[in-house]
């Protein structure tokens, strides 16, 4: 057996097909080399899909872990152990082995007797693929200090290494179990000082993704951990390269770093605590008569410094992307700021209207930016996708109204990487309106209930007391709450109705309209021709989190118009979820779209039908409280500040 190429693997189904399908495209005959596959105990089926492919390949084999290590270092020592071949070829999972490869690699070993090649490597992004570490001057690399100057300093140290067996059992060469990043690092640095024969193929050997995957990596978040793991690594590879006369500080550090630092910015986990802060600042502040002479942006060196200085409380402030929140009215956005503050340092471009902005502060804002929220889908948004910088991040919310607006078709798409759409039925009128805005490019992130602020007392009458949030415009619908009433109470006196918001006058644009107007003036009547009057009480603009139990209402109506056309009514409409927040029952009148953020059991087909399930729960106080508490609990798992915050958060961290 000639090669063994080694393959660790976790929770790898969506992304090892193509490596299988590189794999079987190798041209060297089967009985010279073997496939070792190694499993970190995955929980998706990624061994038995690897299983499976061997049954059809006789040189392959799935090997599997007792226990999850946490990191591929033991598998690769596992595949070590376990492997036949003279040379051991590593690759990871997620990436594809180029046909030519282990015949070139072979080639070049035996006719140079070499320890370890290193070689070239595609990298792909998902649109192009680039040619990297590539050394020109290889002929020029006379010693074999030289040569392991040039490649630990000037390529990076992917695993990919082409190495004879024999060195690492030689020498007791293993992957370090204990780390989860950088351990490439130190593995090829051991191999390379303790190798006789160093060479280098000028030739690419595999393609390395960079595409985001269904399962996040490791190497996409960026904590305690992962900095603990790096300074280990710079302090380790130092201590073995030095007495070759290699200085790595020097030579990769000033790379490495500036990664960990821009990790620490647009990756941070956020748990970097002081213990480990120290440790930073004690590396850093040790070494920084060199540290001190590295050239960076004045992001990261303002970063650096503040390690140097030991000043923890401003490093976590620092450690935050730049968001720009920028539009007209951003009181949806503007309560969600205390929660986003915990990831982002925050700055706003409040524009005066849908079109009008300073726009000299707009662009001096701008090149502060690194994050950019557009809150609403109107002039902001186009501005922004005109102005904005190749390396800044773009988002832009829509909520409903925008839909009958034309902004978006002058938006440039391309300068924008995603917009929201607030549900599922809003999602897809945002595609069926603006048509030039790639599917690819659109999400979803609900709005959100802050569920614990609400206040949830339990007295009685809230079994017989109604509520609707909102009556304006007339497709609210507040003629069928009225309805509802009138229906509940020839059956039970006690019932009642509060209503919460503004009266039809207090908004301009409704007072001059004249068929608005008739309409409120008709739910007038109606509520005198009834004798509702005593039934119903209108509270105004309040504080709806602690008004709800305050006013003891016990059921919200949900009955505005089924709209089916763009822009729509309902995109999302928060009364429902006020109404479980505060331990209450929601009855929703189908409009489109509610099917898909509320269970089946309340939404409810016509008005008759919701009198009935009232006076029934009315009834019975058990059901309407487990009604009421499983309401709540779907509020707090689907609709929390929490999820919203974090939606938000990892939306971003896709771009990068």
């Amino acid at each position: 057996m000639k090669i063994s190429i080694i393959i660790p693997s976790f929770n790898a189904t969506d992304k090892i097909g193509r490596c299988f399908a590189s794999l079987r495209a190798i041209n060297m005959a089967r009985e010279d080399y073997e496939v070792l596959f190694v499993d970190d105990c995955s929980s998706d089926g990624t061994h038995e899909l690897t299983q499976k492919a061997c049954l059809t390949e006789p040189n392959w084999r799935a090997l599997r872990l007792e226990n999850n290590s946490g990191s591929p270092s033991r598998p690769r020592n596992f595949g070590i152990d376990a492997a036949k071949g003279k040379y051991l070829y590593f690759l990871d999972c997620d990436d594809e082995l180029l046909p030519d490869a282990l015949t070139q690699l072979l080639d070049l070993a035996r006719s140079t007797n070499a320890c370890i090649i290193r070689s070239e490597l595609l990298s792909d992004n998902g649109s192009d693929r680039k040619r990297m570490n590539q050394i020109p001057d290889w002929e020029n690399c006379s010693t074999l200090d030289k040569k392991r100057e040039v490649i630990i300093n000037r390529t990076s140290t992917v695993t990919n290494s082409f190495v004879k067996r024999e060195v690492l059992l030689q020498h007791g060469i293993r992957w370090p179990e204990h780390l989860r990043m950088g351990e490439d690092t130190i593995f090829l640095a051991e191999v390379l000082s303790h190798s006789q024969c160093i060479e280098y193929l000028r030739a690419p050997t595999f393609v390395y993704y960079k595409l985001p995957s269904l399962t996040p990596s490791s190497t996409q978040r960026y904590g305690r951990r992962e900095l603990y793991d790096h300074l280990q690594v710079w302090t380790r590879v130092q201590q073995i390269m030095l007495p070759l006369g290699i200085d790595y500080l020097k030579g990769r550090l000033p790379v490495g770093l500036r990664v960990a630092l821009e990790s620490l910015i647009f990756r941070n986990r956020g748990d970097v605590d002081e213990a480990c802060f120290h440790k930073f600042h004690e590396f850093v502040s040790s070494n920084w008569s060199v540290i001190g002479q590295f050239s960076y942006a004045k992001r990261f060196s303002e970063l650096l410094q503040t390690v140097n200085i030991g000043d923890y409380s401003r490093f976590c402030k620092l450690c935050r992307p730049r968001l720009l929140i920028a539009g007209h009215d951003l009181k949806f956005i503007c309560d969600a700021v205390p929660a986003l503050e915990e990831h982002f340092d925050i700055r706003f471009d409040e524009w005066k209207g849908h079109e009008l902005h300073a726009e000299n502060q707009s662009k001096a804002l701008l090149d502060w930016a690194e994050y950019i929220w557009c809150e609403w889908l109107l002039k902001n948004a186009e501005w922004y996708a005109l102005n904005k910088k190749p390396h800044q991040k773009l988002v832009v919310r829509m909520h409903r109204m925008e839909l009958s607006r034309k902004y978006g078709e002058c938006m440039n798409m391309n300068n924008v990487d995603a917009v929201l759409a607030v549900s599922p039925l809003f999602f897809e009128k945002l595609l069926e309106r603006y048509p030039n805005i790639p599917r690819h490019k659109a999400r979803m992130i609900p709005n959100y209930v802050r569920v614990d602020e609400y206040r949830t007392d339990w007295h009685p009458s809230r079994l017989h007391t109604l509520g609707v949030i909102g009556i304006l415009p007339s497709r609210k619908g507040f003629r069928r709450a009225l309805e509802i009433l009138r229906e509940l109470r020839t059956k039970d006196q006690r019932f009642k109705l509060e209503v919460f918001g503004r009266n039809p006058e207090e908004l301009p644009w409704i007072a001059r309209d004249a068929e608005e107007m008739a309409y409120f003036q008709n739910c007038e009547k109606f509520i005198q021709q009834n004798e509702l009057s005593e039934a119903i009480h209108f509270n105004g603009h309040v504080d709806i989190k602690q008004a709800l139990a305050e006013r003891r209402v016990g059921y919200i109506l949900s009955v505005s118009d089924s709209d089916f056309g763009i822009p729509g009514f309902e995109s999302f409409h928060l009364a429902v979820a006020d109404a479980f927040a505060s331990r209450g029952v929601a009855f929703v009148r189908p409009w489109p779209g509610s099917e898909y953020l509320w269970e089946k059991k309340y939404i409810i087909e016509n008005e008759q039908k919701i009198v009935e399930n009232i006076l029934s729960i009315s009834r019975k106080e058990s059901e309407f409280q487990s009604m009421a508490e499983e309401g709540r609990s779907a509020i707090k798992l689907n609709f929390s500040l929490e999820r919203f915050k974090m939606s938000v958060v990892d939306l971003y961290r896709e771009f990068l």
